[in-house]
């Protein structure tokens, strides 16, 4: 599942791969930031690609090469154009927003082998590997897009530029008010963990800006602040409805040293935890 999910104007990005398809030929994808296929044109695989798929190991082996690919792209934030374990050209490009990778757009299901009887030996070969035998088949399997090397390139570079389009015109940002809500649940079930800023960028595949601007723009506060605000809620908490002693709850909501939650929670809160306690349970008032 996504920790951050992806707010989509999906006619116009349908519009913008149908131009693409129409120009080459080529079959185009979106992904969502944890390599979920998210919509393509044409929505089909090529004969070749569908027939690889149409077994369960070569569609386990093509998810494979596709995640690998978004792996590399999300170290490198570059372009990345290799060949599939099945012999074809596939082209991964990182949608990059404020520094982090929130999506992939692809294109491929192409070769740039111009030799006709070379490629249909070489898909031929990928066809018996999951032992599906390439005899009888319809030739038209074999019939791939072909593009030379510089013909790829410079579809990778175009497409390149239209995915900063598609970024800057916002056909595709990132859906804050879900990205809140995982934030905070992530946050509660790991208070008492390391929930340093670089741990939570890293957690949600979100640069320190994009995290400190969403949280500002949704919270009203920083989020250091947020955070401790959460600790100190479940601080009360546990103070009220276990028998847990405070040293043991300062622990657990992620303060290591004890005199400090003491100091936060009265700054904070207006009276010491013990006697937050006591008035709680008591119902009297401070």
């Amino acid at each position: 599942m996504d920790q951050i999910s992806l707010a989509l104007n999906k006619d116009r990005i349908l519009s913008l791969f149908n131009a693409f398809h129409t120009l080459t030929g080529i079959k185009i994808a979106l992904f969502s930031g944890s390599g979920k296929e998210i919509l393509s044109y044409p929505e089909v695989h090529c004969p070749f690609c569908g027939y690889i798929r149409s077994s369960e190991a070569g569609n386990s082996n093509c998810e494979i090469s596709n995640k690998k690919s978004f792996e590399r792209c999300k170290k490198t934030k570059k372009i990345e154009i290799f060949h599939c374990h099945a012999g074809l050209i596939e082209t991964t490009i990182p949608l990059v927003d404020t520094g982090a990778v929130i999506g992939y757009i692809m294109f491929g299901q192409i070769t740039d082998n111009p030799d006709k009887a070379s490629l249909r030996s070489t898909l031929a070969k990928s066809i018996q590997k999951y032992e599906q035998q390439p005899k009888g088949i319809d030739a038209s399997i074999f019939n791939v897009v072909y593009k030379n090397s510089e013909q790829i390139n410079a579809t990778a570079k175009i497409l390149e530029a239209c995915t900063l389009y598609v970024l800057l015109s916002n056909m595709i940002t990132l859906r804050n008010e879900n990205f809140i809500r995982n934030l905070n649940l992530f946050l509660l079930s790991h208070l008492s963990e390391d929930l340093s800023v670089d741990r939570l960028t890293e957690e949600f595949n979100i640069s320190k800006n994009k995290l400190y601007d969403s949280v500002s723009k949704y919270m009203g506060i920083g989020i250091a602040k947020h955070i401790k605000n959460l600790r100190l809620e479940e601080a009360k908490r546990l103070l009220i409805e276990t028998d847990m002693t405070i040293v043991q709850i300062a622990d657990w909501v992620g303060f290591t040293d004890y005199n400090y939650f003491c100091r936060v929670f009265k700054k904070e809160v207006g009276i010491p935890a013990g006697k937050y306690r006591s008035i709680s349970i008591s119902g009297t008032k401070p």
